[in-house]
């Protein structure tokens, strides 16, 4: 059977979030954000806060799904945070509700963190990815909204929380055979995006080899901002701003998309592919794009042109294709800046991403309207 993939995306800029039911929040030229009249409490870590909650319909997929990342687009101002959790239906019985991160863009308040030990017979949650037991038919959303407040229960914040955008990633089980390559079409053959920073994470004594995942968002931010000095603050920012105090790392697709997400004027979304042929639009639309992909070249699962010989999970840039379709590739596991441009063969990269994560991406692009509004790409890419 083909591979599936799909992608529900709900943006306030579309007016998605009209339907959703509100608890403490209220639509702010089509955003959801907390309302002063918020019911107070005590929230993460003992913190006495305002709290809203907006929850989705009930959303039916396009197939019977295996596993699903979330997104968030959301902007938060110091003192505030959210949480992401999620319920699918199996069978027609729906799963308990299922926390996919706490997250706040700094360590001000809290500590962003995913959660652990959410197991049972009907589901579980890795990290950053929610796979129920058997195949899913809907889901449900469920996002709360937290501001700190102080004396007199007056919110801290500068400004209200805000929900942005919102999306869920769905998909069949990754292959576990060698999928189909798809073969490039003649208009992507020879297209690479420009002017993208050349960034290597492991420069970085003391933890850089692990940071392959904000170096690649640091490049792609770097590039949309038209960034081309050294690397070194984009890519501390990136590695602060990711990283994920529940399991101790920088690789939370989810958390990764929410940092670049929150950047002034952009959005970001993770979202999976059923092969290369369907990140040809996003090149053509000048967008690179962040791969998750997996190798060891010592027990036959190759990628010859890797800078080391294996890896059990890494994020990787793809800025474009050469006249014979091959990838170019921003490989910020390079031993230096000047080392990170290399091509990988289409096959290699292809095989080594799809059946390492399901042929999981990170978009990052600009928001924009109209003929600048590149989220319509996902339509025709990403199911």
């Amino acid at each position: 059977m083909e591979y599936r993939t799909g992608f529900s995306l709900h943006r306030g800029a579309d007016g998605a979030f009209a339907p959703w039911s509100m608890s403490g929040a209220s639509l702010h030229d089509g955003r959801v954000a907390l309302i002063d009249s918020a019911s107070r409490g005590v929230g993460e870590a003992g913190i006495e806060c305002a709290a809203g909650e907006v929850t989705s319909p009930e959303v039916q997929t396009d197939f019977p799904f295996a596993s699903c990342v979330t997104s968030w687009n959301a902007d938060l101002p110091e003192g505030s945070w959210l949480e992401t959790s999620l319920r699918v239906r199996s069978g027609g019985t729906w799963t308990s509700w299922r926390s996919l991160g706490v997250w706040a863009p700094d360590d001000s308040t809290i500590r962003r963190h995913s959660v652990a030990c959410q197991d049972d017979v009907a589901a579980r949650v890795a990290t950053d990815t929610l796979e129920p037991t058997r195949p899913a038919d809907a889901f449900q959303a469920r996002l709360r909204l937290f501001a700190a407040v102080g004396a007199g229960g007056r919110v801290r914040c500068v400004a209200m929380p805000e929900l942005r955008s919102f999306s869920v990633a769905y998909s069949d089980a990754k292959p576990v055979v060698a999928p189909v390559v798809s073969s490039p079409s003649p208009r992507a053959r020879g297209l690479v995006v420009g002017a993208v920073p050349r960034c290597s994470q492991m420069v970085y004594p003391g933890g850089g080899d692990v940071w392959c995942s904000p170096t690649s968002v640091a490049m792609v931010l770097g590039y949309w901002r038209g960034e081309d000095g050294p690397c070194e603050d984009r890519v501390r920012a990136a590695v602060a701003g990711v990283y994920d105090h529940g399991y101790a790392g920088h690789g939370n697709w989810s958390f990764n998309a929410a940092y670049a997400g929150s950047r002034v004027g952009m959005e970001a979304y993770v979202a999976r592919f059923r092969g290369l042929d369907r990140l040809e639009p996003w090149i053509a639309a000048g967008v690179p794009i962040v791969l998750s992909v997996s190798w060891d070249n010592d027990e036959g699962r190759t990628l010859t042109a890797a800078p080391v010989p294996r890896s059990a999970g890494h994020l990787t840039t793809l800025v474009g294709f050469d006249d014979d379709g091959n990838a170019v590739m921003n490989e910020p596991a390079s031993p230096s800046d000047d080392t990170v441009r290399r091509v990988y063969d289409r096959r290699e990269l292809e095989t080594r991403w799809l059946s390492a994560s399901g042929g999981t991406a990170y978009v990052v692009f600009p928001s924009g309207t109209g003929e600048t509004d590149r989220s319509g790409l996902f339509a025709a890419t990403a199911g």
